[in-house]
């Protein structure tokens, strides 16, 4: 997750912070904490891998920010499945899904 900066820098840090090692905690405590604090908001989702539901929806959450501006935190945030695997899903309003790669 990127926070602060500008938009464009957010992306730029969201994509850094995958390359820390999986489970390092930030230097900063206050970030490490909220790193934990959302791993346990996000596997309490009850998602589970690949979307099958159960406890462990993510292995780690990192944060990488910036400074900004009091009036806007920009933040993005990029997913790493552990497979890298590529598919997509079309949902229709009858409720068919049609599944693709």
């Amino acid at each position: 997750m990127g926070i602060g900066g500008t938009a464009e820098l957010t992306v730029r840090l969201a994509k850094e912070a995958l390359f820390r090692p999986m489970g390092q905690p930030h230097p900063d405590p206050k970030v490490a904490a909220l790193e934990q604090e959302l791993l346990g908001a996000i596997n309490k989702s009850g998602i589970g891998p690949m979307g099958l539901g159960g406890d462990t929806t993510s292995l780690a959450v990192h944060i990488e920010l910036a400074d900004t501006h009091i009036t806007m935190n920009p933040v993005a945030v990029n997913s790493q499945c552990w497979r890298s695997e590529r598919s997509s899903a079309r949902l229709y309003a009858d409720g068919r899904t049609e599944f693709g790669y």
